[in-house]
């Protein structure tokens, strides 16, 4: 079941750029560029592993990956992590709306990293800027979107 997806998934990749590709520069930007030609890539990578029985041969340090569910935790962990996977989506839908995208996002990402990650703040400073680099550099650079600035500095 999993190889007849994964065939289904090939082919609408393939379409999207067969078709996408004729299109003028601007519009083929996101949905070939973006979209279709690492899906085609990944597809096709998931395919082999399917196809040769890769992930079968291997077991990972003795650990049996299934969906069983057995593994459950306590009530208090289970409510914690709730509570905290809220509170930085609440606090990242805050941030975006008082500062805008553009600021607020990479500063989620070096925060999430910081701390949730574990991270060195050196690191986390890279992965924000990494994130600040692809918010311009790819919308507001190439796709020409200005992002509405947030509440604060309007």
């Amino acid at each position: 079941m999993k190889t007849k997806f994964a065939l289904f998934l090939f082919i609408i990749f393939v379409g999207a750029i067969w078709w996408g590709w004729d299109w003028p520069d601007i519009a083929r930007i996101m949905p070939v560029y973006v979209a279709a030609i690492p899906g085609l890539i990944m597809i096709s990578v998931q395919l082999v592993r399917e196809m040769t029985g890769w992930e079968t041969g291997k077991n990972t340090a003795g650990m049996d990956m299934d969906d069983s569910g057995e593994n459950q935790l306590d009530k208090a962990t289970e409510r914690r992590r709730t509570l905290l996977y809220f509170a930085w989506f609440i606090g990242g839908a805050l941030g975006i709306w008082l500062l805008g995208i553009v600021i607020a996002l990479p500063l989620l990402v070096t925060l999430y990293a910081l701390v949730e990650g574990g991270e060195k703040w050196y690191t986390s400073l890279i992965i924000g800027a990494c994130a600040y680099g692809l918010i311009w550099g790819l919308f507001e650079y190439m796709l020409e979107t200005r992002w509405p600035a947030g509440l604060l500095l309007q």
